[in-house]
């Protein structure tokens, strides 16, 4: 289940009465910390007026990380290469027999040549295998985050990230370290149901549950994979915290947009803000 990071690090309809937008006070100073998803469907837009009512009151946007940069080619083939085999091995020498046998069956049975993926690391194998899937459902358009990246750019707002892109390269490129057979091998037998499943992510998002946003797409990976859980969870939310405690010490008012699986949870952003004594509500219009 932890590949559904990948769209939650997600899904709006005004329709709902409640939002994964949170507004985060102390001291008359405030900030809008919203949970984003990284790949939309057309008919996703447009998005709930408590996003846009943010934007508009808000000084600066902060995002995971510059999202100009990682469009640039330059950081596409710096992936490729961080991503990609060079000499003395390949996928094939990566996996077990078994899961790599699963891979040839699943790719054969779409008329995806396998020749596509063999120099590649099983990092990335999952990151395709998951957009091949969600681009087969629909989802293929741009995501909130990037969606308000072009409208803080278009009217000039002050424009701020967490982590550098070859920071978050670094995390995406250690996924699965150490279990990358079971990684893989688990990501195609989740594709058979990811439609469902992101329905899930989707009505969960849209409510703002925190509670049913850790039992559909957390719980399983703080079960099975605690270390990944560690690493792409943890460890990035506790370097960020500190950032936002800074955004709350002046009267600029802050949009925050991570993806939603940072904001939940014990160890999620919105948790260990209220643990240290700030006022966390949703923010509804």
């Amino acid at each position: 289940m932890y590949k559904y990071l990948l769209i939650f690090l997600f899904f709006p309809s005004a329709c709902f009465s409640e939002t994964s937008l949170w507004q985060v006070s102390k001291n008359g100073n405030e900030l809008y910390l919203g949970g984003t998803i990284h790949v939309l469907k057309k008919e996703d837009y447009p998005l709930p007026v408590e996003f846009t009512e943010a934007f508009n009151m808000a000084d600066k946007l902060i995002f995971e990380t510059d999202i100009e940069m990682s469009q640039t080619p330059e950081f596409s083939q710096k992936m490729m290469r961080m991503m990609t085999y060079s000499t003395g091995k390949s996928l094939q020498s990566a996996l077990d027999t078994s899961t790599f046998q699963k891979l040839e069956k699943y790719l054969d049975e779409r008329s995806i040549p396998m020749d596509s993926f063999i120099h590649f690391k099983p990092s990335m194998v999952v990151i395709m295998l998951t957009y091949i899937e969600l681009k087969k459902i629909g989802m293929k358009d741009v995501g909130v985050d990037q969606y308000f990246h072009s409208k803080a750019k278009a009217v000039g707002k002050t424009i701020g990230y967490f982590e550098t892109v070859d920071e978050q390269l670094a995390f995406i490129a250690s996924m699965g370290k150490g279990y990358e057979s079971e990684m893989v091998a688990s990501t195609i037998t989740d594709m058979s149901r990811i439609e469902a499943v992101v329905e899930d992510i989707k009505l969960a998002w849209l409510k703002g549950d925190e509670n049913k946003m850790v039992e559909v797409s957390l719980a399983e990976m703080m079960r099975d994979y605690p270390e990944l859980y560690q690493t792409l969870l943890v460890k990035r939310n506790n370097n960020w915290l500190p950032h936002i405690e800074q955004m709350l010490t002046d009267k600029n008012v802050e949009m925050v947009l991570v993806g939603a699986l940072h904001l939940v949870g014990k160890d999620g952003l919105l948790q260990q803000l209220r643990n240290k004594g700030y006022m966390v509500k949703k923010f509804i219009k």
